[in-house]
């Protein structure tokens, strides 16, 4: 059966428009409200300074304008932080040489995680010192960072022992510190899908 000179046209039409539509990241929390003009904005990720596994500050200011992979975790975690960790490493490979991205790790045991033990994981799996940050500080300003980021880790533990709780999400942030997606850090498909959603904010 022929088709109609026509209908070739169309068809050709939607696959041209079918091949020039990118895919938009939704912008994720509760809008908020500027105190001083009354102006609706975006829900910002918080705003931080704390200690490097290289004993340096970082602070959300020295990441103005960077695209950031977050997750919560902790050194001895015996369960999923290894897998976790090995699904940022292929983020860390994705983008080697893109420096406007950025991957930053918070310990939730302020305890034991000091920036020698912190720096030891680092090397362990052979991560970037200059393109992944893992943080430590007060233990409680960082389970209250995982409240903002809208994740969750805290610390159940009692006189039985230690009991340190976090989830295996990855949070993706955009380069205006909007929060622009979550995804299941225990889950390698899921990690392609953040690589994938990175390079369309680095084309956006």
């Amino acid at each position: 059966m022929r088709i109609s000179k026509h209908i070739a046209l169309m068809l050709l039409a939607f696959i041209l428009w079918s091949c020039s539509d990118q895919k938009s990241l939704p912008i994720l929390g509760e809008s908020q409200t500027d105190p001083i003009s009354g102006a609706l904005f975006a829900y910002r990720a918080p705003e931080f300074e704390l200690t490097n596994q290289l004993n340096q500050t970082t602070s959300s200011a020295l990441l103005e304008g960077k695209i950031q992979v977050v997750d919560f975790f902790f050194t001895s975690c015996p369960t999923i932080c290894p897998k976790m960790t090995t699904h940022l490493k292929l983020v860390q490979e994705a983008f080697k040489d893109q420096q406007q991205v950025a991957i930053i790790s918070y310990s939730i045991d302020a305890a034991h995680d000091d920036p020698d033990r912190l720096k030891n994981y680092a090397d362990s799996y052979e991560i970037d010192h200059s393109k992944w940050k893992l943080l430590t500080g007060d233990q409680k300003t960082i389970l209250e960072l995982a409240k903002d980021y809208k994740v969750r880790a805290f610390d159940d533990s009692s006189d039985l022992g230690p009991n340190l709780i976090h989830d295996g999400t990855f949070v993706l942030v955009d380069q205006q510190r909007r929060i622009r997606g979550y995804y299941n850090g225990l889950d390698e498909l899921d990690t392609q899908a953040l690589i994938s959603d990175i390079n369309l904010l680095l084309n956006e």
